[in-house]
């Protein structure tokens, strides 16, 4: 990757619409800031710090960088691991899995993909 990353802050409307617009090429990387799976105090919910975004940006450029196709959600996530950084930030399932509220994940798939779908008229 030769350029320097666009950092882009998604407000109220959320990841989808922006995800929508976005082809993929060139690579375009979207990293969360604020909080994962919840609010400060609920069940399994983990902040990301600004060194855990740094570190995160820094491996997903990296030459060993590894990816997978998320089963559910459909986009690439970082899997090679990132130092420093807990794989549940990296991969959603296993933050709900850890705070076993996979349950409450596996609900949100569905109006998640039928949201995506109709963003992007697949």
């Amino acid at each position: 990757m030769g350029a320097e990353p666009e950092l882009v802050k998604v407000e109220d409307e959320g990841l989808l619409p922006l995800v929508a617009r976005l082809s993929a090429d060139p690579l375009r990387l979207l990293v969360k800031s604020g909080r994962v799976g919840g609010t400060e105090g609920e069940r399994g919910s983990l902040a990301i710090t600004p060194a855990d975004r740094e570190a995160a940006l820094a491996a997903a450029v990296s030459q060993d960088a590894e990816w997978e196709r998320d089963p559910d959600l459909g986009i690439d996530l970082l899997i090679s691991g990132v130092p420093g950084v807990v794989e549940e930030l990296l991969i959603p399932r296993f933050l709900y899995r850890r705070a076993d509220r996979i349950y409450e994940y596996a609900a949100a798939i569905p109006e998640a993909k039928r949201r995506f779908a109709e963003l992007t008229g697949t």
